[in-house]
Protein backbone atom coordinates (compact mmCIF):
# COMPACT_ATOMS: atom_id res chain seq x y z
CA UNK A 1 0.00 0.00 0.00
CA UNK A 2 1.46 3.39 -1.09
CA UNK A 3 1.14 6.14 0.88
CA UNK A 4 -0.80 7.85 -1.66
CA UNK A 5 -3.89 5.21 -1.52
CA UNK A 6 -3.94 5.61 2.28
CA UNK A 7 -4.76 8.81 1.95
CA UNK A 8 -7.66 8.68 -0.56
CA UNK A 9 -9.63 6.05 1.63
CA UNK A 10 -9.53 8.25 4.68
CA UNK A 11 -10.44 11.37 3.16
CA UNK A 12 -13.66 12.13 5.13
CA UNK A 13 -17.41 12.65 3.82
CA UNK A 14 -18.33 14.71 0.39
CA UNK A 15 -19.43 17.45 0.22
CA UNK A 16 -22.90 15.87 -0.85
CA UNK A 17 -22.72 13.53 1.79
CA UNK A 18 -22.67 16.43 4.22
CA UNK A 19 -25.85 18.58 2.39
CA UNK A 20 -28.14 15.04 2.69
CA UNK A 21 -27.25 14.70 6.57
CA UNK A 22 -28.06 18.33 7.41
CA UNK A 23 -31.27 17.85 5.10
CA UNK A 24 -32.56 14.82 6.89
CA UNK A 25 -31.83 16.52 10.84
CA UNK A 26 -33.96 19.12 9.21
CA UNK A 27 -36.91 17.64 8.06
CA UNK A 28 -36.37 15.46 11.43
CA UNK A 29 -36.36 18.21 13.53
CA UNK A 30 -39.02 19.99 11.74
CA UNK A 31 -41.53 17.14 12.55
CA UNK A 32 -40.04 16.19 16.30
CA UNK A 33 -39.94 20.23 17.83
CA UNK A 34 -43.68 20.95 16.87
CA UNK A 35 -44.37 18.00 19.04
CA UNK A 36 -42.24 18.53 22.06
CA UNK A 37 -45.27 21.79 22.98
CA UNK A 38 -41.94 23.58 24.79
CA UNK A 39 -43.59 26.29 26.28
CA UNK A 40 -46.75 24.89 25.42
CA UNK A 41 -49.39 25.92 27.29
CA UNK A 42 -48.68 29.58 27.95
CA UNK A 43 -48.14 30.02 23.98
CA UNK A 44 -51.22 27.75 23.12
CA UNK A 45 -54.02 30.44 24.89
CA UNK A 46 -51.40 33.34 23.80
CA UNK A 47 -52.36 31.67 20.00
CA UNK A 48 -55.89 31.16 20.62
CA UNK A 49 -56.82 34.47 22.37
CA UNK A 50 -55.07 36.56 19.51
CA UNK A 51 -56.94 34.10 17.03
CA UNK A 52 -60.05 35.30 18.83
CA UNK A 53 -59.05 38.66 18.28
CA UNK A 54 -58.33 38.52 14.88
CA UNK A 55 -61.71 36.88 13.96
CA UNK A 56 -63.36 39.30 15.83
CA UNK A 57 -61.62 42.24 14.29
CA UNK A 58 -62.63 40.35 10.47
CA UNK A 59 -65.91 40.11 11.26
CA UNK A 60 -66.29 43.72 12.25
CA UNK A 61 -64.70 44.66 9.42
CA UNK A 62 -66.46 42.44 7.09
CA UNK A 63 -69.80 43.29 8.53
CA UNK A 64 -68.92 46.99 7.22
CA UNK A 65 -67.63 46.16 4.18
CA UNK A 66 -70.75 43.69 3.38
CA UNK A 67 -73.40 45.93 4.95
CA UNK A 68 -73.79 43.35 7.29
CA UNK A 69 -74.41 42.23 10.54
CA UNK A 70 -72.78 39.38 12.39
CA UNK A 71 -72.17 38.22 15.60
CA UNK A 72 -70.29 35.65 17.66
CA UNK A 73 -71.71 32.69 19.86
CA UNK A 74 -70.08 31.26 22.80
CA UNK A 75 -70.47 27.76 24.56
CA UNK A 76 -68.84 26.30 27.01
CA UNK A 77 -66.60 24.09 24.26
CA UNK A 78 -67.04 26.24 21.26
CA UNK A 79 -67.79 29.77 19.63
CA UNK A 80 -69.35 30.43 16.17
CA UNK A 81 -70.17 33.21 14.81
CA UNK A 82 -73.39 34.16 13.14
CA UNK A 83 -75.47 35.69 10.88
CA UNK A 84 -78.52 37.72 10.45
CA UNK A 85 -80.41 35.93 7.92
CA UNK A 86 -83.32 38.98 6.96
CA UNK A 87 -83.50 42.76 8.48
CA UNK A 88 -83.17 43.37 12.59
CA UNK A 89 -87.17 43.24 12.95
CA UNK A 90 -87.92 39.93 11.15
CA UNK A 91 -84.39 38.57 10.97
CA UNK A 92 -83.10 35.57 12.71
CA UNK A 93 -79.68 34.65 13.51
CA UNK A 94 -78.34 31.68 11.64
CA UNK A 95 -74.67 29.90 11.31
CA UNK A 96 -72.19 32.24 9.23
CA UNK A 97 -70.84 29.04 6.98
CA UNK A 98 -67.46 30.52 6.46
CA UNK A 99 -64.36 28.94 5.52
CA UNK A 100 -62.88 31.78 7.98
CA UNK A 101 -65.47 32.28 10.14
CA UNK A 102 -66.33 28.57 11.09
CA UNK A 103 -67.19 26.88 14.08
CA UNK A 104 -64.29 26.70 16.38
CA UNK A 105 -63.83 24.13 19.54
CA UNK A 106 -62.03 25.03 22.39
CA UNK A 107 -59.03 23.22 23.82
CA UNK A 108 -59.69 20.49 26.55
CA UNK A 109 -58.29 22.20 29.08
CA UNK A 110 -59.29 25.42 28.52
CA UNK A 111 -61.62 27.40 31.00
CA UNK A 112 -63.81 30.39 29.30
CA UNK A 113 -65.48 33.10 31.14
CA UNK A 114 -67.49 35.65 29.29
CA UNK A 115 -68.77 39.03 30.30
CA UNK A 116 -71.06 40.70 28.63
CA UNK A 117 -71.64 44.42 30.10
CA UNK A 118 -70.02 43.77 32.81
CA UNK A 119 -71.82 40.45 33.68
CA UNK A 120 -70.78 36.82 33.95
CA UNK A 121 -72.28 34.60 31.52
CA UNK A 122 -73.16 31.27 32.02
CA UNK A 123 -71.91 29.03 28.99
CA UNK A 124 -74.69 26.47 27.27
CA UNK A 125 -73.12 23.26 27.13
CA UNK A 126 -71.62 22.93 23.68
CA UNK A 127 -73.43 19.43 22.74
CA UNK A 128 -76.57 20.32 23.57
CA UNK A 129 -76.47 23.63 22.03
CA UNK A 130 -78.51 23.83 18.77
CA UNK A 131 -79.09 27.17 16.71
CA UNK A 132 -82.61 27.85 16.96
CA UNK A 133 -85.23 31.33 16.36
CA UNK A 134 -84.54 32.13 19.87
CA UNK A 135 -80.77 32.26 19.50
CA UNK A 136 -78.72 35.48 20.49
CA UNK A 137 -74.72 36.20 19.71
CA UNK A 138 -73.77 37.15 22.92
CA UNK A 139 -71.73 40.06 20.55
CA UNK A 140 -73.12 42.05 17.30
CA UNK A 141 -70.71 43.24 14.62
CA UNK A 142 -72.97 45.72 13.21
CA UNK A 143 -72.23 47.20 9.77
CA UNK A 144 -72.08 50.62 11.14
CA UNK A 145 -68.67 50.09 12.65
CA UNK A 146 -70.24 49.25 16.50
CA UNK A 147 -69.52 46.50 18.52
CA UNK A 148 -71.87 45.52 20.91
CA UNK A 149 -72.03 45.17 23.80
CA UNK A 150 -69.30 45.84 25.80
CA UNK A 151 -67.68 42.66 26.51
CA UNK A 152 -64.52 40.48 28.13
CA UNK A 153 -63.77 36.59 27.00
CA UNK A 154 -61.23 35.36 29.57
CA UNK A 155 -59.20 32.26 28.59
CA UNK A 156 -56.97 30.18 30.61
CA UNK A 157 -56.13 26.95 31.88
CA UNK A 158 -56.47 27.36 36.12
CA UNK A 159 -53.06 29.05 36.32
CA UNK A 160 -54.36 33.44 36.77
CA UNK A 161 -51.11 34.22 35.98
CA UNK A 162 -51.38 32.70 32.41
CA UNK A 163 -54.94 34.45 31.57
CA UNK A 164 -55.46 36.20 28.64
CA UNK A 165 -58.37 38.65 27.50
CA UNK A 166 -60.52 39.48 24.60
CA UNK A 167 -62.20 42.66 24.63
CA UNK A 168 -64.14 45.48 23.50
CA UNK A 169 -61.76 48.45 23.44
CA UNK A 170 -61.67 52.50 23.64
CA UNK A 171 -59.35 52.77 20.29
CA UNK A 172 -60.28 49.57 18.55
CA UNK A 173 -62.98 47.53 18.71
CA UNK A 174 -61.35 44.46 19.81
CA UNK A 175 -58.19 44.24 21.93
CA UNK A 176 -56.10 41.64 23.16
CA UNK A 177 -53.29 41.06 26.20
CA UNK A 178 -52.65 39.44 29.46
CA UNK A 179 -55.95 39.84 31.92
CA UNK A 180 -55.31 41.85 34.67
CA UNK A 181 -55.22 39.85 37.98
CA UNK A 182 -57.73 40.55 40.76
Amino acid sequence: MTSGSFFRCSRGFSLLELIVVIAMMAVLTSVIVPRLNIGGEKDQIKTESLRLAELMRRASEESIFKTRELGIRFTDGDYQFLKLDGDGRKGKWVAYDDKVFRKREWPDSFEVEIEVDGVAIELEDAAEFEIDDKTRPHVMFLSNGEVMPDFRVLIDKGILDDRWQVASGVEQPVTVGIAETL
